[in-house]
């Protein structure tokens, strides 16, 4: 149970880390753009591209967490294929809990720290989104930050 604990800790704590990385290096992205982002014509248009890059920072941060923890799954033996593994890993980081695949009761804690960690970062990149939008949006009227 502890060995459970710990090692979804420890991938929890690499999917947080990676999180905040992406959340940095778009911030200094941003802050090379400022001056594209005040001074654009077309406000729209910067805001869509704020948009993509937002989006594939998202979907990238994700990406990793649920492969992340479907390579554990695999390396610990959990499922008998690549699919499988990251096929729950999907289910459980998105908590959306088919219960079509389940891990086997004896390792059931790291389904439970899969679908935690999931519900902890989809709040992180929310509030990454709603940052970048925010810190835009002041820079777009030409407000400092």
């Amino acid at each position: 149970m502890i060995s459970q604990l710990l090692l979804g800790s420890v991938i929890t704590l690499l999917s947080i880390m990676t999180g905040a990385i992406m959340w940095g290096v778009l911030n200094e992205v941003l802050e090379k753009m400022e001056p594209w982002l005040r001074h654009s014509n077309n406000r729209f248009m910067s805001f869509v591209v704020v948009l993509i890059m937002v989006v594939v920072c998202i979907m990238s941060v994700t990406t990793f967490g649920v492969w992340l923890w479907a390579l554990v799954f695999l390396q610990m033996s959990v499922f008998s294929t690549l699919e499988e593994a990251v096929y729950y890993s999907l289910v459980a980081y998105t908590t959306l809990g088919i219960g079509d695949v389940v891990v086997p009761q004896h390792q059931r804690l790291l389904g439970g720290m899969t679908g935690a960690n999931g519900f902890f970062m989809f709040g992180l990149m929310t509030a990454m989104l709603t940052d970048i939008f925010r810190h835009v949006g002041r820079m777009q009227r030409g407000l400092e930050d």
